[in-house]
């Protein structure tokens, strides 16, 4: 714990010695009442702007939003957005080396997988692996610019966008500029190493003396993190910037330009089987011997990522309204893999049966470390246009989405020993594992129209057509298929009816039909014959309730989702095809609530019961029967000082019993329920001039519950499930200043 005082107290210092600087001589004492001035929405206010995260009144399908201050105050700086959202209702998240200090390693929410739902920022999908669709966000956004996160689970109306519009998807919205120009320099550091320094700088709302400028704002964020990770040998260093600048131009158009670069390097665990967590413990995944598959310099990755988009909104008479959203995104993978990191694959050693070559020349390896060499290139350009037409009777509302996506995989087979010499088996063979380009389009026309007969009535019917494009070409997509020039376009229309009913100002009724859609993963071009695997598609049914008023927040909900041509992985070798499965169900009922009881305390929990079962009646894997959130909440405002202010979290989650795997036919790798509990505690302390000075601990895994949370596939050398275990518990402090 001192470690962790001590650095407290420095950041704390030069951030508070920074003020000092900044302020005038003529500033009044922090301890006048009369100085004091903060900004912002005292709380506790009602139960729906102290919960964690919400549903709304408006909502057509259960909605849960994760408010800016609940990201702000009650996660660690480093958390990504899985972390965040893994408190509502039927999510599950794996997060093994702490939070946010490594990629995403698995994600389910209601059962669907990260790879069956779309990630949004700021309306645009984030792009992640082509193969398989997996958002990849945790490689692009850091926290401290996340304002808002919306979980929706349902495929909402024809106007959502997205190659997973299945059954739910993910609306992160990037920070806002500021109209109050100010400079907050935040500070975090903790558990495993980790350390992370930012600085955000918003303008404030231009005057008239900027001429052409005037009404316009902009953001810029600098941060910088490091961390060891929970895990043994493990290592995350990330950098990243982030802009937004909105320009008003007249009275009826808007322009929004954003920018984020990232870029990380870590050394990336792959799981644990169950004989090296009993040999060398639970937080074991990598080691220091450079003569070790384990070793972590032989498994590091380094992603570098880009995200930019223009968007143009412009509302016209007689309730037109236009936007139109072009943007690019990258995301550039280096990396080097041992074969086996469960040390279950021996060493290359030259005999009378093994021989290798460098170059095409016989080389003598001696318990030599093998490996694999990655290269990934991928960039998407795309355009989301749409419009809407008020009418007597409600909004017309029409768009379509364009993507593109290209992606350059190159893996070649290397001896990690010998700085990464490529090497064969034979003198003539081929270096490479993988060897291809491949293309995904997508265009996604839509049509929807809200109707309102009654005044406190909104129906919204549409229908979106979804028309995708995969294309591979490639001189080696696997050893035993060889070349590629193959191609598939899959189309599907998908219909929805959404109905939202104010029963009265605090309560509503909403029920949704739609069907969603999963884009087939490029697996499907591997087997030697091309797979005759089908788009996955669902039958959504929903229903639920709304009330919030005063000390009360509350919704439940009932679904029912029908799964048409489930796709799973199926191994051949060492190679993973991907085949239908039948048909599947996932139904269940989720309930939350917020009750404030007075003096700042509140309240809150939510509960899910979730059924994820194929037809022949095994369960899908991954898919926790139960999921649930109990706490106390606490905001308090002028609790030592005037306009001070205090809050506090205490949140409980249990995850239910799980399968790790499942073939479709049977359940494998039983993964027993858990429990994690996270502390939260905030303070903000008012300086003169609209200054602050916020202080924070949050503590997650309070218990150090240190439960098997997910299977993390089969080692290399005998098949022996690998497991991923909880990280344990984390302490983090936070300093940030507002100058």
């Amino acid at each position: 714990m001192s470690a962790y005082r001590s650095s407290l107290l420095h950041g704390t210092a030069c951030i508070a010695a920074l003020l000092a600087v900044t302020s005038p001589a003529s500033a009044q004492s922090a301890g006048s009442a009369e100085s004091i001035q903060v900004t912002g929405q005292a709380f506790p206010g009602t139960a729906a702007q102290q919960a964690p995260q919400g549903a709304s009144l408006t909502q057509t399908e259960p909605t849960s939003t994760v408010s800016q201050r609940f990201i702000a105050e009650d996660v660690p700086a480093t958390s990504n957005y899985d972390d965040i959202i893994r408190l509502t209702p039927s999510a599950m998240d794996i997060d093994p080396n702490g939070p946010g200090l490594q990629q995403d390693f698995g994600q389910s929410i209601r059962g669907l997988q990260y790879t069956q739902f779309s990630v949004l920022f700021d309306g645009i999908q984030i792009p992640g692996s082509p193969g398989n669709l997996s958002p990849q966000p945790a490689a692009y956004f850091v926290a401290h610019d996340l304002q808002t996160i919306t979980v929706n689970r349902g495929p909402g109306p024809a106007s959502t966008i997205g190659s997973a519009t299945f059954g739910g998807d993910v609306e992160i919205h990037g920070l806002d500029p500021s109209t109050i120009s100010q400079l907050i320099p935040y500070a975090t550091f903790g558990t495993f190493g980790t350390k992370l320094y930012g600085l955000e700088a918003d303008s404030g709302t231009f005057g008239h003396e900027f001429g052409l400028l005037a009404g316009g704002r902009i953001v810029i964020d600098l941060e910088r993190n490091e961390s060891r990770g929970a895990l043994t040998g493990t290592s995350d260093e990330r950098r990243n910037l982030y802009l937004k600048y909105i320009q008003p131009i007249g009275d009826r158009t808007t322009l929004t330009a954003a920018v984020n670069l990232d870029n990380a390097v870590t050394d990336t665990p792959y799981g644990s089987s169950l004989a090296e967590i009993q040999e060398y413990g639970r937080n074991f995944s990598l080691n220091d011997d450079p003569r070790s598959q384990a070793y972590g310099p032989y498994n590091r990755d380094n992603y570098t990522t880009d995200f930019e988009y223009l968007k143009l909104d412009h509302s016209f008479a007689h309730g037109l309204a236009v936007s139109d959203q072009p943007y690019t995104t990258a995301f550039y993978h280096r990396g080097v893999q041992t074969t086996d990191t469960s040390l279950s694959t021996p060493n290359l050693t030259s005999s009378a049966t093994n021989s290798y070559y460098i170059n095409g020349a016989l080389v003598n390896l001696n318990d030599d470390v093998p490996g694999a060499a990655y290269k990934n290139d991928y960039r998407a350009w795309g355009n989301i246009l749409r419009v809407t037409q008020d009418t007597p009777y409600g909004q017309l509302r029409a768009g379509a989405w364009f993507e593109s996506e290209d992606n350059t995989l190159y893996k070649t087979n290397v001896v990690l020993t010998r700085d990464q010499m490529a090497y064969t088996t034979k003198p003539t063979g081929s270096i490479y594992q993988y060897l291809y380009f491949d293309r995904l389009t997508t265009v996604q026309p839509y049509i929807e129209f809200a109707w309102h007969p009654l005044k406190t009535l909104t129906i919204t019917a549409g229908v979106k057509y979804s028309s995708v494009t995969r294309h591979l070409d490639g001189p080696l997509v696997r050893t035993i298929k060889g070349p590629a020039d193959d191609h598939a376009t899959y189309n599907k229309a998908l219909p929805s009816i959404d109905v939202n009913e104010r029963l009265t100002p605090h309560w509503s009724v909403f029920f949704q039909a739609a069907e969603g859609y999963l884009t087939p993963p490029l697996n499907v071009f591997y087997a030697q014959i091309l797979n005759t695997v089908q788009p996955s598609t669902t039958d959504n049914y929903q229903i639920g309730t709304v009330y919030q008023r005063g000390w009360l927040s509350a919704d439940a909900d009932f679904y029912d989702l029908q799964y048409q041509n489930y796709i799973a992985a199926t191994t051949i070798g060492t190679n993973t095809l991907y085949t239908n499965q039948g048909n599947a169900t996932f139904e269940g009922v989720e309930l939350e609530a917020t009750a404030q009881v007075g003096l700042g305390l509140a309240l809150y929990a939510n509960g899910s019961l979730n059924h994820a079962n194929y037809h022949n009646g095994a369960q899908v894997a991954q898919a926790p029967r139960r999921t649930a959130v109990a706490g106390l909440l606490f905001d308090r405002s002028h609790v030592v000082l005037a306009g001070d202010k205090l809050d506090a979290s205490f949140l409980i989650k249990d995850v239910g019993q799980q399968y790790g795997l499942d073939t479709g036919q049977k359940d494998q790798f039983p993964i027993k329920s858990y429990d994690t509990t996270d502390l939260s505690v905030h303070y903000l302390l008012p300086l003169p001039k609209h200054r602050q000075l916020d202080l924070g601990v949050q503590v997650t895994n309070l218990f150090n519950n240190l439960s098997l949370i997910g299977y993390a596939g089969a080692a290399a050398g005998n098949n022996a499930p690998l497991y991923w275990v909880n990280a344990g518990r984390g302490i983090f402090f936070s300093v940030a200043a507002r100058i």
